[in-house]
């Protein structure tokens, strides 16, 4: 039995349209809430990535594969450095609170033992 589909489907996509919107919705929310709870703006480009794939279903053709394809590495090689700049930023102020604990306790015990 042959099933008829209403629209063709897209080659260069593997989701019909509303598939595709669905899970973009879904991995912006995702991606919003991690933004918002863990302030890493690298989840932003990441979310930026994930929306831009909907431009194939748009324009549907090679060109705009290797638009795409360019745009996705920019996006994830951008989220990736930053990702790196934020977890180098907090590994130094971990660092620096942590000499400075160490720092207090040493003065607190030079003032218990006067």
């Amino acid at each position: 039995m042959i099933f008829a589909q209403d629209e063709l489907q897209n080659v260069f996509v593997p989701l019909p349209l509303k598939a595709h919107v669905i899970f973009c919705i879904i991995a912006t929310i995702v991606y919003v809430l991690e933004i918002y709870r863990k302030k890493a703006p690298h989840y932003l480009f990441m979310m930026l990535a994930v929306d831009a794939t909907l431009l194939m279903h748009a324009f549907p053709n090679s060109t705009m594969v290797v638009v795409l394809a360019i745009m996705e590495t920019l996006l994830l090689g951008t989220a990736i450095a930053v990702a790196v700049v934020e977890s180098k930023k907090r590994k130094a102020k971990a660092a620096l609170a942590a000499a400075a604990e160490v720092t207090t306790e040493e003065q607190t015990d030079e003032d218990s033992d006067t």
